[in-house]
């Protein structure tokens, strides 16, 4: 996903759409991906009795991350367009509209490249199996929190 976006953060007026599709798939697989581990990880870190409020927790998070992230990347985008309006000479608007883009795009890969450091910290869980069944044994690193 971080590749994706800073392929995007990488465009001008001059990029094809085929360029420009082809790294909004990455972006596409990666947060695909991404949001199932997320739900995943957060399901098996629970009791079985927590599942559905840990489901809702990252459903909420979600979707105040979303919310906050399009406030913040919005009002990016206008500053930068804002002294340009689209009935003004075209080149101009243009370029503005690439110089938004690009920041919105380098500081959301930065944020990915962070969120990526921070994952590699998360505790190791093996998951559970079927309601009933024993859980597996927890490796003596993973239990003494070290790695």
């Amino acid at each position: 996903m971080a590749l994706g976006l800073l392929l995007l953060s990488t465009m001008d007026t001059a990029t094809s759409r085929t360029a420009t599709s082809c790294f909004m798939v990455l972006v596409g697989i990666g947060m695909g991906c991404q949001m199932q581990m997320v739900t995943t990880i957060a399901q098996n870190s629970v009791e079985l009795r927590d599942m559905g409020a840990a489901s809702a927790a990252v459903n909420l998070f979600r979707t105040l991350g979303g919310s906050l992230g399009v406030a913040v990347f919005g009002s990016l985008f206008t500053r930068a367009v804002q002294h340009h309006p689209p009935t003004a000479a075209g080149d101009a608007y243009r370029h503005a509209v690439a110089t938004g883009t690009h920041q919105i795009f380098l500081i959301a890969a930065l944020l990915c490249a962070v969120a990526f450091a921070a994952a590699l910290c998360v505790k190791e869980v093996p998951l559970r199996g079927k309601p009933g069944t024993p859980a597996p044994p927890v490796p003596a690193a993973v239990a003494s929190g070290r790695r």
